[in-house]
């Protein structure tokens, strides 16, 4: 490894609105001993590393991270409004520089006006001491030793609401307590707070996601049994503020007495780290990378040979799976790709799901249903859904112009807009829609019947009663209650009990989640796909001309006020408001994967007509935003039914 080039003692990073606080610029830039570096995000600016609009605060610490030179033993990130207050009779870059003397991990100060802390009214404890030991401080000001760059660094932005990215970086601290110092001789006020920012609008979604944020790392704390001291309750280890509950009251009572270490010390110790945490867990899998290669982008080279990878080792079968193959899928790739850092499972999957020549795709090699396939061939086929998008558009006629007609549940509302035949239904067939479908084809003559009925589903029907959690099949459902009314059923099931369904779900990867759609409205998804939206793929497998979609917009795309924006009336009339059991739900499906998977499978298929109506909808600005970040979010759950 080269030698490390020490240029100066300390660099300041703030991120700024149009300009750096002037009174930090005095302290630090352009001195014997320190630096000063910053970006903008509201307007740019001639001297900033870089201007960064419409990004989170945590974003912008990253950027600085990632641009400010590697020349410094420290370096602070200090927020654009805190009011540096000496208590001493040093200057404030004086009293930094002093207090780095006992060469800590971190180096932060005792807290003051308008930070929420019971260490900020402390006075007593204030008073009693020099230097302390103190658990989870406020990120906003931080002094980091150039070792542990790369342990910090990229933060946690996976949930995107900042208060992930603070909390996690002091829980990435604890390894370290005794030289992460809290110096009394210098108190810092937060002079202004946004009230624009997600955790001042939205308290509660932010604590939300903190939660799922400690959901996720928390199998990888080896200290589970400290919680244990502090939980009295099963569910209160899933709440993201334990760990620091636990960690500020221990530190407190033992009055830990803070380390001094020598100038040369190295603190990112592997060993000492894996005391703490596993470090196989995907957030730390790539800490052990110096940061540069930490923040590499997925450059054009870098992707086409996880891409040749993928091609190479991924097939149908490998996906059909009920475990997550793309544990082993990952891994495996970054075994062989040792020259780039690791890429984590949502890359992967967008990758696999971008790539050209992806001959292992679910559209390419569901085979179950050759009497189907056979029954498809060569024909133009309309898919309509019950969404209330079509109400009013008069598409009927062009409807009933295909040649097969595949229509979601056998209701229809309107012949005008939603047109007049149903050639094949598509049913989930649980045991609240069964019934549906068994009524209709009752009430129908036999001539008249649909020539299939259709199901992507594993599941039906919950055994010996609701709630138990074993399940019936959908093709024991189909048996139970369908076959006798002699229209088949076309599935997913394999003779050795595999279900091609399993490969979908993995590729579609679809993520439990809430997702703040607007003020105030939030959209619960589950993680899994819905049938609907399995039935086009599971479409698209056979050897169709064309598959035009009407009435499907990923219910108003992921953006609903009641079960009116998700269905039309004959729909809700048939299956009921949301809430049943097992019929319309409150939670939605999860719609961003589906969106993603759509665009980047279906749409490239050019048998596939979206409707206009909504086509647009897919590529909508915001709507891309919203894909992004989902991108981000960790699958916390690994197998499927």
């Amino acid at each position: 490894m080269a030698k490390r080039i020490i240029r100066k003692r300390l660099c300041v990073l703030q991120v700024a609105p149009e300009f750096p606080n002037q009174d930090h610029v005095e302290y630090f830039k352009d001195k014997e001993d320190c630096d000063f570096y910053f970006v903008t995000h509201d307007a740019e600016h001639e001297d900033a590393l870089k201007f960064c609009p419409d990004t989170k605060w945590a974003q912008t610490r990253d950027t600085l991270c990632e641009l400010v030179p590697k020349e410094y033993d420290y370096y602070a990130f200090i927020d654009y409004d805190y009011i540096l207050r000496p208590q001493r009779n040093l200057s404030v870059k004086e009293q930094i520089i002093e207090d780095l003397e006992y060469n800590p991990a971190i180096l932060t100060y005792y807290p003051g006006k308008n930070l929420q802390t019971p260490y900020a009214t402390d006075k007593k404890y204030y008073e009693s001491r020099d230097y302390s030991c103190i658990p989870f401080t406020h990120f906003g000001l931080k002094v980091i030793h150039h070792s542990l760059l790369q342990w910090f660094f990229p933060l946690c932005t996976n949930f995107s609401v900042d208060v992930d990215s603070c909390h996690m970086f002091n829980i990435q601290e604890l390894p370290f307590m005794k030289n992460v110092i809290c110096s009394h001789k210098m108190i810092y006020d937060n002079g202004y707070s946004n009230e624009e920012s997600e955790y001042n609008k939205d308290g509660a979604y932010s604590k939300y996601k903190m939660d799922e944020m400690w959901k996720w790392i928390k199998p990888s704390f080896k200290k589970q049994k400290v919680l244990s001291m502090f939980a009295s309750l099963p569910q209160e280890y899933n709440d993201s503020l334990l760990i620091k509950k636990a960690f500020v009251n221990i530190f407190r009572d033992k009055d830990v007495t803070p380390a001094s270490s020598p100038p040369d010390v190295n603190y990112f110790n592997k060993e000492k780290i894996e005391n703490v945490f596993d470090l196989e867990h995907e957030f730390f899998s790539n800490k052990e990378f110096d940061i540069e290669k930490q923040f590499m982008d997925l450059h054009p080279e870098f992707r086409s040979k996880v891409e040749n990878i993928l091609r190479r080792d991924v097939t149908f079968e490998t996906l059909k799976t009920k475990e997550d193959p793309w544990i082993n899928i990952v891994k495996n790739i970054n075994d062989e790709l040792g020259e780039y850092r690791n890429i984590s499972a949502n890359e992967c999957v967008d990758i696999y799901q971008t790539m050209e020549n992806n001959n292992s795709l679910f559209i390419k090699n569901a085979q179950t249903n050759k009497d189907l396939q056979e029954y498809l061939r060569g024909k133009r086929v309309a898919f309509v859904g019950p969404a209330p998008c079509l109400s009013g558009k008069g598409k009927g006629k062009l409807i009933d112009s295909y040649d097969v007609v595949v229509r979601v549940q056998p209701e229809i509302w309107d012949t005008n807009d939603f047109g007049s035949r149903t050639d094949i239904v598509q049913s989930c067939l649980n045991s609240s829609y069964s019934p549906k479908v068994a009524k209709f084809l009752e009430s129908t003559a036999i001539d008249e019947r649909p020539k299939f009925i259709i199901c992507n589903d594993t599941v039906a029907r919950e055994y010996p009663h609701p709630g138990s959690g074993n399940w019936y099949s959908v093709v024991k459902e189909y048996n139970d209650y369908l076959k006798k009314y002699g229209v088949p059923l076309a599935h997913l099931e394999n003779k050795d009990g595999t279900w091609e369904r399993w490969a979908l779900y993995w590729e579609v990867y679809a993520k439990p989640h809430i997702e703040k759609v607007g003020k105030n409205m939030y959209t619960h998804y589950s993680g899994n796909f819905n049938s609907g939206y399995g039935a086009l793929n599971m479409l698209l497998s056979c050897p169709l001309k064309e598959l035009a979609v009407f009435g499907v917009n990923f219910y108003n795309f992921g953006v609903v006020k009641d079960i009116k924006d998700k269905y039309n009336p004959a729909y809700i009339n048939a299956q009921g408001n949301d809430g049943a059991y097992l019929g319309p739900d409150k939670i939605l499906h999860d719609q961003i994967s589906q969106i993603m998977h759509c665009v980047n499978v279906l749409e490239k298929d050019d048998r596939f007509i979206m409707d206009p109506d909504v086509k647009g909808g897919l590529y909508d600005d915001e709507l891309h935003k919203r894909i992004n970040k989902f991108k981000k979010l960790p699958k916390i759950l690994h197998t499927t039914q």
